[in-house]
């Protein structure tokens, strides 16, 4: 009786050593196959909302630091916003390295995408991917305050669409 339980034991333990090393292979492949490149680049729309900003905007990149390959991280503050959001994003910015643009600020391709999301209503749908390689995904998170805003899996919501 006591030799099964120790065999039991002992396949169990394997199996769990054999699942560990397979993880940690796939998580060396991935690493090796997108070593120095990111999976794209996350643009966030805030406005309005300096009360739950700090804490929504830490965990995000964090979130995008520890997605393998990482994530980039944009913030786009819109010019409507009346409050200090865009000082706490800057200062945020500057401490956990993603980067503050104003909405007028905004060049390129940026600028169009940004056009035209930034004109509709806050709380319209209007999160999305754009294509290029890596691509762009454009996440509006001017409609949500407070705790709301800290619960949004926009990180989750984005690896679906990847």
């Amino acid at each position: 009786m006591i030799v099964l339980l120790v065999q039991f034991l002992l396949a169990l333990w394997l199996a769990w050593l054999v699942a560990v090393v397979v993880k940690v292979c796939r998580l060396v492949l991935v690493y090796r196959r997108y070593a120095g490149r990111s999976r794209g680049k996350l643009v966030l729309l805030l406005s309005n909302q300096e009360q739950a900003c700090e804490g929504f905007l830490r965990r995000l990149a964090s979130g995008c630091e520890l997605l393998l390959p990482r994530m980039e991280l944009a913030v786009v503050v819109g010019e409507d916003s009346s409050d200090d959001t865009s000082g706490i994003a800057r200062i945020l910015g500057r401490q956990l390295g993603f980067t503050v643009i104003p909405a007028q600020g905004a060049a390129g391709a940026e600028k169009a995408a940004l056009s035209a999301m930034l004109a509709r209503l806050p709380g319209e749908p209007r999160n999305g991917l754009a294509g290029g390689d890596p691509p762009t995904w454009y996440y509006d998170a001017r409609g949500l305050q407070g705790k709301h805003l800290l619960r949004t899996p926009v990180l989750r919501q984005v690896s679906w669409a990847a």
